[in-house]
């Protein structure tokens, strides 16, 4: 029951707390690509989560060998990316000959889904954490379905704000940043942060 507890907790922290958009701003501009192609939010984030769930549970046994050397803020990046691109192809591979018919697409997305900074972050953020097994595999599903919470709220608010009169300059990407930006600070109000004095 409490290793139910630990995943529940690290998946709500990673979703709602530690959201990889909001507060990091990791793979934002893979988000307003999304924003633009709604019907592929469901499927990215589904990638996104096979991706880093897996890419944990591979890099999880080695990170501690890494720990244990002076250049491990070379050597976990390096980890996590061959990690990553082991779970790319086993990924690619088991697509290409279960479901052949979806090949086209997962040959198109899955290097999207698999080599971005959201990733590649959370697997970061887990290893500076120096979390659990338990807790790496809550934080690496929570933040990926952080990541799509978060393309759903900003996608929502941008289509809102095509109905309002927005001045010219900041059409297109400075309104959506602006709206990333004060959403941020609501959720980092939201938890209870406080700012440094």
């Amino acid at each position: 029951m409490t290793y139910i507890l630990q995943f529940l907790s690290m998946m709500l922290t990673a979703l709602f707390i530690e959201n990889i958009i909001f507060t990091r701003a990791l793979g934002t501009s893979w988000m307003f690509y999304l924003i633009k192609h709604p019907k592929e939010i469901a499927k990215q984030t589904g990638l996104l989560t096979i991706i880093t769930t897996l890419s944990g549970l591979l890099a999880y046994p080695l990170r501690g060998f890494v720990y244990n050397s002076e250049h491990r803020h070379l050597l976990l990046p390096m980890l996590y990316i061959a990690a990553m691109a082991v779970v790319y192809l086993a990924v690619y591979f088991f697509v290409k000959f279960v479901f052949p018919k979806q090949e086209e697409y997962f040959s198109l997305n899955l290097g999207v889904a698999v080599f971005n900074c959201a990733a590649l972050g959370s697997l970061l953020v887990v290893s500076n954490e120096r979390l659990d097994l338990i807790s790496t595999l809550g934080y690496g599903i929570g933040m990926s379905l952080g990541f799509g919470f978060a393309t759903v709220m900003l996608g929502y608010g941008l289509t809102r704000l095509e109905y309002c009169r927005v001045p010219k300059i900041f059409r297109g990407v400075p309104i959506a940043l602006i709206y990333l930006g004060l959403l941020s600070l609501a959720f980092y109000g939201l938890v209870g942060h406080q700012l440094p004095t």
